[in-house]
């Protein structure tokens, strides 16, 4: 009985909808470089979106894996822990650029077909950072050492997060620890310090 690989399937299909976009790349062209017949890619993915999920599945569950906080979690003060989420973020980048490349390219220019399944399946992986973050701001605020919005913190972060990003996907930033904390020292310095004490509203 042949056996398909579902990895390298998924890795085909990650290569042709990261390289060629999803709606140029076709079953056949997957099943070509994979050396199988579209029967047996509709029986394990159910069609091209299916394949499209599976390969957002699989970076979604790497990403988070990468991006665990370790067991010192209960101990760390929470200026830390926001920098190790940084930090985390920046390293995921580094050692993942394709995949930080095929994220970027599938939620600033969706295709029309995956917009409502994109906006599904990122909103809870963005929700969970979310609320983690707004988890250690609060405590910051809570033990007065800062002072802000706590949705305008958090939208400072995600823009800090994301020009990192870009600089080590586009420019080949490759920074140091000691170089991605001083940055982060800094930021905070700049834009967490500085915001005044907003009301919730």
């Amino acid at each position: 009985m042949f056996i398909i690989n579902q990895d390298v399937i998924i890795k085909i299909a990650f290569d042709y909808f990261l390289n060629v976009g999803y709606e140029a790349t076709t079953v056949r062209m997957v099943c070509k470089k994979a050396n199988i017949e579209p029967p047996s890619l509709y029986y394990y993915f159910g069609s091209k979106k299916g394949l499209f999920y599976a390969v957002v599945d699989k970076m979604l569950a790497d990403y988070q894996e990468m991006g665990q906080i370790n067991s010192k979690e209960g101990s760390m003060h929470p200026e830390k822990l926001l920098e190790a989420i940084y930090e985390n973020s920046i390293k995921y980048a580094i050692t993942h650029k394709n995949e930080t490349k095929f994220y970027l390219r599938y939620t600033l220019f969706t295709p029309p077909e995956l917009k409502k399944d994109i906006e599904t399946y990122m909103t809870p992986t963005y929700e969970r950072k979310k609320t983690l973050f707004k988890k250690y701001l609060t405590q910051l605020c809570e033990m007065q050492e800062y002072k802000f919005n706590i949705e305008t913190a958090f939208v400072m972060f995600e823009r800090l997060v994301d020009d990192s990003t870009f600089n080590v996907v586009f420019s080949n930033w490759n920074p140091s620890k000691k170089e991605i904390s001083e940055i982060f020292g800094i930021f905070c310095k700049l834009h967490y310090k500085g915001i005044s004490l907003a009301d919730k509203e």
